[in-house]
């Protein structure tokens, strides 16, 4: 077991609490309130909902991938996605995060938007190469400080700790310092349950289409068809045996 999730968090100064206007403004207008659920709950949904709760001046938006994958992992320089794109227009001024992370293969990654410009951005996993552009922010600055450097690559030890760890094996450090930058706490320290436990978050899911009466299969009608089908096959077989042997 790790860390997954996948948090979009926007520095809400004017007190913005329309979550259907959020909705609107990502494509994802089609989807309706669903259920209550907590941050704990929704940080890794698997249901392909989007769950939007506030939190110490911040809204955060989680996405089950559904934009950061765009956003961060397929990202090969500092240009706004259309969702980007949106949320600037709702929040010109406003600072806005995105993190994520899956510890399958060691993933994070994350961005930083002022202003309506992307000024930071970096992707990394076990299995592909980071890919970095813009200056580093403080944050990540303050852990590279603690690393040690060798032909271009970071790696940390600890005290007592035996063991060298590579970049992407700070991937929980990386994501939710990144994080704590806006939310104030750090979600996997102490200081973050009660954000991930107590806190109120709304859940969006997809409308599914409704099937019409016409649409619906008659179950009792196919039936009969089945049957009318199999007794037609006996009377023909029947007439042919007489006809033949007869």
């Amino acid at each position: 077991m790790g860390w997954k999730c996948s948090l979009i968090i926007i520095e809400n100064k004017d007190h913005f609490n329309d979550d259907i206007a959020i909705l609107n403004t990502i494509g994802k207008g089609d989807y309706t309130y669903s259920s209550s659920c907590t941050l704990d709950e929704c940080i890794y949904p698997r249901d392909e909902s989007i769950n939007i709760g506030y939190f110490n001046g911040n809204i955060i938006i989680c996405d089950d991938y559904q934009l950061t994958t765009t956003s961060l992992e397929r990202a090969r320089n500092l240009e706004l996605t259309p969702t980007e794109k949106g949320l600037i227009s709702l929040f010109p001024a406003s600072e806005i995060i995105t993190v994520a992370c899956h510890s399958a293969i060691n993933y994070h990654g994350y961005s930083l938007i002022e202003h309506g410009i992307k000024t930071r951005l970096k992707s990394m996993s076990s299995n592909e190469d980071k890919l970095e552009f813009g200056p580093r922010l403080v944050e990540e600055n303050k852990l590279y400080k603690s690393s040690k450097l060798k032909d271009g690559v970071h790696f940390w030890t600890y005290d007592n700790d035996p063991e060298v760890y590579a970049e992407d094996q700070l991937m929980e450090e990386f994501t939710f310092k990144i994080a704590a930058r806006r939310l104030g706490v750090a979600l996997n320290y102490a200081d973050g349950e009660a954000l991930m436990e107590q806190v109120i978050f709304k859940k969006y899911r997809k409308i599914k289409p409704e099937v019409s009466q016409e649409e619906k299969p008659n179950n009792q009608k196919i039936k009969w068809v089945k049957y009318a089908i199999i007794i037609g096959i006996i009377l023909i077989w029947q007439l042919l045996k007489r006809t033949v042997f007869s």
